[in-house]
């Protein structure tokens, strides 16, 4: 036996039995930390379901103070690119230019400049790579083309039609 620790094999954790119910049901949560916890756990635990249902409420909080369906559906966007971006950053990280050009120029505007773009926005490429091309920009022109021109919509129909049928979910 080697007398460096560093280079015996770590001894296997016994498997963490998994809670079956819940103290409370994620619909039920209000807070964005205790929601940021929960998936913390649930994905340490490998529930995914617990982790899909907490993400999909914490987006939801974020656009609940808005009146307008579309505005209210925007900010749930821009609330899952912000919390993939801070799972994939490590720490927590807002989407400073698209706050930006949000503060400068709307939501209208933001949503019409990503569908027209040549190339996908960050946050269409990583919703979309995490499974919530619903979610993504375009997703929301398509719902709301009465919002948009013509040019506008066809362009978010035509980078969508570039998603494979598993990645359109």
């Amino acid at each position: 036996m080697s007398k460096n620790p560093a280079k015996q094999a770590p001894a296997e954790k016994p498997a963490v039995p998994v809670k079956q119910k819940m103290s409370k049901p994620i619909s039920s949560y209000d807070d964005p930390a205790a929601l940021r916890t929960l998936m913390q756990n649930a994905k340490r635990l490998g529930r995914d379901d617990v982790w899909q249902e907490a993400f999909r409420r914490l987006c939801s909080l974020e656009g609940a103070g808005q009146t307008e369906p579309l505005h209210r559906d925007f900010h749930e966007t821009l609330a899952a690119y912000e919390q993939l971006l801070s799972e994939k950053n490590g720490r927590a990280t807002r989407a400073s230019r698209t706050r930006m050009k949000l503060k400068a120029k709307g939501i209208v505007a933001c949503l019409e400049d990503w569908a027209k773009s040549k190339e996908p926005s960050e946050g269409f490429e990583l919703l979309v790579a995490n499974g919530l091309a619903e979610m993504t920009g375009e997703q929301i022109v398509l719902k709301y083309p009465d919002q948009f021109s013509p040019e506008v919509v066809e362009a978010a129909k035509a980078r969508l039609a570039t998603l494979s049928p598993a990645a359109k979910g």
